[in-house]
């Protein structure tokens, strides 16, 4: 009697009894009631946290380390490394129980069999600690911070054989992190941090110089290839532009050719147009004219014919007409014969007078330069005396003009004052005369006439320009007496005031 023992492949079941000790894994056993007994052991991989709390290293500075360790049963033959490469090339294969690690498993199950997982956890975590604190006591700080790798390395070695004589075996180990209460792994790192950004500068500095130094060559290397690029460029363009213009000056020479002969052409063509126009319009003038001529000829002969028609007809009765019609035209030619006989001998009379007149005139002139000669300053005299009375009316000219007069006065002699300024104005001709002459007329006139007649003349002069007017007189503000024009008359020489 007894019960099926079965097994996955991450376990081993432990049956032991009067038949000694079996273990099965993967698979499934018989286990006899009250005789034999089974225990469960795991071979799964256990991941345990190693923490170290102020380990001291070899110069007594104390280090808080933590690790991850993976461990697991040492369930297959061969070294570490091998054991995943035995179980993929066995893969869902049966497995030959030639292939198990039966010494290691009993180990195992000789430290182990019967207790819990956390028994067995908390057993090699302190050995694991125990080690990583010795492995630290060998070490510098320095040596675990700079090189973790090799620390790792050295754990492993060192707990190899702890573990194996457990039964158990180290599958992987890694530092997860190293430091310190005191800041001396901090300090240390500041040290090498700054140690780095110092050769990070350096670096940083060294390689901007350098580049700036690549960049300065480049730009020059770069500008002198422009500037060659740029000359060659400008030759080119040069160049071109030479040809460009000699190709354009022998195309504007050819344009002007063509052009020429196009000209040339085209006023050939504009004349011969021009010549055959007017050799058409020359046939059409003479067309027309011969056209005229024939409807003339045409009109001619039915006017002959009319006459001579009407003639047939009125023969008898316009004869006498038109002797009467040739007598009246032969009284025409006569009168007009005669008129123009009048006509001539009238201009030949008025030529012949005009004739004796210029020589009477000529005589004349010619005797007052005599009369000048002899008489001298009697003579201009005489002259200015002629020409008195139209000085007088062109200086009372404007007085003739004036319509209506407006005086304003208290003494009621505005009208008066009036003559006595334009006699005043005349007598200032003499002296006028004498200014732009040197001849004293007033003078001679008193020597040869009394000094009337050229008093006489003026007031004549004026009084014939003021005629037709009129004026006002203001006695007072208030009263206004309306008058007739005051013409002056020559009275034995004297200005007269006619009421």
């Amino acid at each position: 009697m007894g019960n099926i023992v079965t097994t996955t492949p991450n376990q081993v079941a432990v049956i032991s009894g009067p038949r000694g000790t079996r273990m099965i894994i993967g698979g499934c056993g018989f286990r006899m009631f009250c005789l034999e007994t089974c225990h469960y052991l795991s071979l799964e991989l256990m991941t345990l946290e190693i923490k170290s709390h102020q380990a001291e290293t070899i110069k007594g500075v104390r280090v808080n380390c933590g690790s991850v360790a993976q461990i697991k049963v040492k369930a297959l033959k061969g070294g570490e490394g091998q054991q995943g490469t035995a179980a993929v090339t066995h893969g869902t294969a049966r497995v030959d129980t030639a292939e198990y690690d039966y010494p290691s498993i009993t180990l195992a199950s000789t430290h182990f069999l019967g207790e819990g997982e956390d028994t067995i956890r908390e057993a090699i975590l302190r050995t694991m600690e125990g080690h990583q604190r010795q492995i630290l006591g060998t070490l510098t700080v320095e040596e675990i911070y700079k090189d973790r790798a090799a620390f790792s390395e050295r754990v492993r070695e060192l707990v190899h054989d702890d573990l194996k004589a457990m039964g158990f075996e180290l599958v992987s180990y890694t530092v997860t992190h190293i430091d310190d209460e005191n800041g001396y792994m901090e300090s240390l790192g500041a040290t090498q941090t700054e140690l780095v950004k110092r050769e990070a500068a350096e670096g940083r500095a060294r390689n901007q110089a350098e580049a700036r130094k690549k960049v300065a060559q480049y730009d020059a290397d770069a500008e002198i290839a422009t500037a060659e690029a740029a000359r060659e460029a400008h030759i080119a363009v040069n160049q071109q532009q030479q040809v460009q213009s000699e190709s354009d000056r022998d195309l504007h020479i050819k344009q002007a050719a063509f052009e020429t002969q196009v000209n040339k052409a085209r006023a050939e063509a504009e004349a011969a147009g021009k010549i055959e126009t007017a050799k058409q319009q020359q046939n059409i003038v003479r067309e027309e004219e011969q056209q005229k001529v024939v409807e003339a000829q045409v009109h001619l002969e039915i006017t002959d014919r009319q006459v001579e028609r009407t003639k047939k007809e009125a023969e008898g009765a316009s004869l006498a007409e038109l002797m009467a019609e040739k007598n009246r035209a032969e009284a025409i030619r006569v009168n007009a014969q005669a008129k123009a006989d009048e006509i001539r001998l009238i201009g030949e009379a008025e030529a012949k007078a005009k004739e004796a007149s210029g020589a009477a005139e000529a005589k004349v002139l010619e005797q007052k330069a005599e009369a000048w000669k002899e008489y001298g300053d009697a003579a201009l005299v005489q002259l200015i005396v002629d020409k008195l009375p139209e000085i007088a009316t062109a200086m009372s000219a404007p007085l003739a003009n004036t319509k209506e007069m407006v005086f304003v006065s208290n003494d009621g002699k505005s009208a008066s004052a009036l003559t006595g300024d334009v006699a005043t104005m005349m007598s200032q001709v003499p002296a006028t005369v004498k200014g732009l002459t040197g001849v004293d007329i007033r003078s001679m006139i008193q020597e040869k006439a009394g000094g009337q007649a050229f008093g006489a003349l003026a007031g004549a002069s004026i009084g014939g320009a003021l005629a037709g007017g009129k004026s006002k007189k203001v006695v007072r503000p208030d009263v206004e007496i309306s008058q007739e024009a005051l013409p002056l008359n020559l009275d034995g020489g004297a200005l007269g005031v006619r009421d």
